[in-house]
């Protein structure tokens, strides 16, 4: 049986670690912040409106990048018989043999890796349906983890026919 391949001809490992891009989590903190200082500066009596929702809004905006910024609220990790998402101390497994082919996704104006896994068509077959109707897979993937979604479908389909393989 011949070993799948990385992009630079090396064996895949037998696992591997995808974490965020800090830098753009830590822009999204940087201009949340910024919007929480300007609903702050305005107060309450300026704009109660723009000072609750607003800068509420933008307060749990900050509050959520603050993890994802240093690093520790969120990865993927692909393994030979599985891979786990983790997305804000939420985790998700699913083994290879369950899931479709990875492909990327349009989500407005974002790009993601979309798939499907026959236990989440079991769990909730009218919200794959949905799912698959609007975006063309049940399932996505939180985020890229720092790299392209057409990298990350290519390289999760790679660990994929490895383990389908065995």
């Amino acid at each position: 049986m011949s070993e799948q391949l990385d992009g630079e001809g090396s064996p895949l490992p037998d696992r591997m670690e995808l974490k965020p891009n800090r830098l753009s989590w830590f822009f999204m903190f940087l201009i949340s912040a910024g919007f929480v200082g300007i609903a702050i500066w305005l107060g309450p009596e300026e704009d109660p409106t723009l000072f609750w929702f607003g800068g509420g809004f933008f307060l749990i905006c900050a509050l959520v990048s603050t993890p994802l910024m240093l690093g520790v609220g969120s990865r993927l990790i692909l393994e030979r018989e599985s891979f786990t998402c983790r997305t804000l101390f939420r985790s998700f497994t699913r083994k290879w043999s369950e899931c479709s082919e990875f492909h990327p996704i349009h989500v407005g104006t974002r790009r993601f890796v979309g798939f499907t896994a026959q236990r989440d068509e079991a769990a909730h077959p009218n919200l794959a349906a949905a799912n698959r109707a609007l975006l063309g897979a049940a399932g996505a993937l939180p985020e890229t983890f720092g790299i392209s979604a057409e990298e990350l479908a290519d390289l999760m389909n790679r660990f994929r026919v490895r383990a389908l393989a065995r």
